[in-house]
């Protein structure tokens, strides 16, 4: 069923709203750290960190959009595993890249590898989110 206003402006507040929008900063801080700064660009770690957090930015993005413009209550589908998914996918990217961005030894890949870290935190906390409310409908339809 969908809202007649056709948003939700509670959800920015909500925890996991909240989550999204901490991991698209943090994922935008640590591409700003690497390409603000005078290290190369030219290395594969670093060029492997840039796309796994412009990925891991949009991917967030769209999912809070999802949420915030209730596209996803307009569907009849339990989206809770599809989030699962893509939020442990996310987080599992995101702390190779930043181990990856953490062997080179340079002070800016270090602190975009600090932001990673945290975004590697938050996909991993909303994957448990995801799995505990799948869990949950899980149970609640068993007889």
């Amino acid at each position: 069923m969908c809202s007649p206003s056709g948003y939700d402006r509670l959800y920015g507040r909500s925890t996991s709203g909240l989550a999204k929008l901490l991991c698209m900063v943090f994922s935008l801080s640590g591409i700003l750290c690497i390409l603000l700064s005078s290290a190369p660009l030219t290395n594969l770690r670093g060029l492997v960190y840039l796309c796994v957090m412009a990925i891991a930015c949009c991917g967030s993005a769209l999912v809070f959009l999802a949420h915030f413009c209730e596209m996803r209550h307009c569907r009849r589908r339990n989206a809770s595993k599809y989030e699962l998914y893509f939020h442990a996918t996310l987080a599992v990217m995101c702390f190779l890249a930043s181990s990856a961005a953490l062997t080179l030894a340079l002070v800016t890949y270090s602190i975009a590898a600090f932001f990673g870290y945290v975004a590697f935190c938050l996909h991993a906390l909303e994957a448990w989110y995801n799995y505990r409310r799948y869990r949950q409908r899980d149970v609640s339809t068993q007889t």
